[in-house]
């Protein structure tokens, strides 16, 4: 009856309609083929293992008792009988009592469902609310529910539905950014060693570098694998050659090496940028930096801009 008065207002409604944009989907496909719906019904069947195996268990624990009361029967005092048949009983009450708990109306299987549908249900609903609103919609009908008897293939909606709804499902692409690392200086002489040059001079770079935008730094555990594999244990000691091998079993683009050393209280540094497609090192320059202060001033002037410029 329900379905037949859903008919019988689309047809009195069709002139009021004839001039709006009608579309229609098939919500039992959607919930077929949407990987999220996929996922929620595993995780929903998987409980249901559990609580069917439980179940069992319990099943078979009253079989074997039954059956310990039949063969030992001759050899048990009445006392002895009742209490076994006490036993028996209290299990098979327990057996019930799971059963209507789980499966029930009302049970814990139906408020599962209804909790695991639920956001999936409003995601769904939420889309179709932003297509219909987006692309001005005026009806979209289920043809799942018996409201659509016929309709124009033009009209259905349903693939676009869950193509928008996977694409979450998707590889993640890649970010487009190009990767780096900085390893720490070589000290060349020890008031170098002491004020910790070949470090800061890392985390100067590597902050300046981060600081113009479109790139990222290698990701740490392949470059520690691939330092691992190369037996590197000081990566200031690390040489040109080393350098383009770690680039080739990682995904970086570029690595900055170099040394750093002072004379009469000034700070000069020499930067190699070891390009992975060239194998090579494609910027090499030596930088004086003055004294200390100046540290913070001189690589974003001198070091960053001949990175940006053969990386742009």
């Amino acid at each position: 009856m329900k379905r037949y008065w859903t008919l019988v207002f689309i047809l009195l409604t069709l002139p009021a309609l004839a001039e709006q944009k009608i579309g229609y989907i098939d919500s039992q496909r959607i919930l077929s083929e949407y990987k999220g719906a996929t996922e929620i019904k595993s995780r929903y069947e998987q409980k249901i293992l559990e609580w069917r195996n439980k179940a069992e268990n319990v099943k078979n624990e009253i079989q074997k008792l039954q059956k310990s009361l039949q063969t030992q029967s001759l050899m048990l005092s009445e006392e002895a009988k009742l209490r076994k048949a006490q036993e028996i009983e209290k299990k098979q009450q327990e057996y019930q009592l799971f059963i209507q708990s789980v499966w029930g109306q009302g049970g814990e299987a139906e408020r599962l469902n209804q909790e695991l549908m639920q956001p999936l249900l409003r995601e769904i609903d939420t889309l179709l609310t932003k297509i219909g609103k987006e692309e001005e919609y005026s009806v979209i009908l289920d043809a799942s529910s018996g409201a659509v008897v016929y309709a124009d293939d033009l009209l259905d909606i349903t693939d676009r539905v869950i193509e928008s709804l996977n694409r979450k499902y998707l590889p993640v692409e890649t970010t487009g950014k190009i990767k780096y690392y900085v390893f720490k200086f070589k000290e060349e002489d020890s008031e170098s060693k002491s004020s910790n040059l070949g470090g800061r001079i890392k985390n100067l770079i590597t902050t300046s570098i981060e600081g113009i935008g479109g790139y990222e730094q290698i990701e740490p555990v392949p470059l520690k694998n691939a330092k691992n594999s190369l037996g590197i244990l000081r990566e200031e000691e690390i040489t040109e050659t080393e350098v383009s091998q770690i680039l080739n079993m990682t995904d970086g683009d570029f690595i900055v090496m170099g040394r750093v050393w002072m004379e009469t209280g000034n700070i000069f540094f020499e930067f190699k940028a070891v390009d992975k497609k060239k194998g090579q090192a494609v910027i090499t320059k030596t930088v004086d930096v003055g004294v200390e202060e100046n540290l913070t001033k001189r690589i974003p002037e001198q070091v960053v801009p001949e990175i940006g410029s053969y990386y742009k």
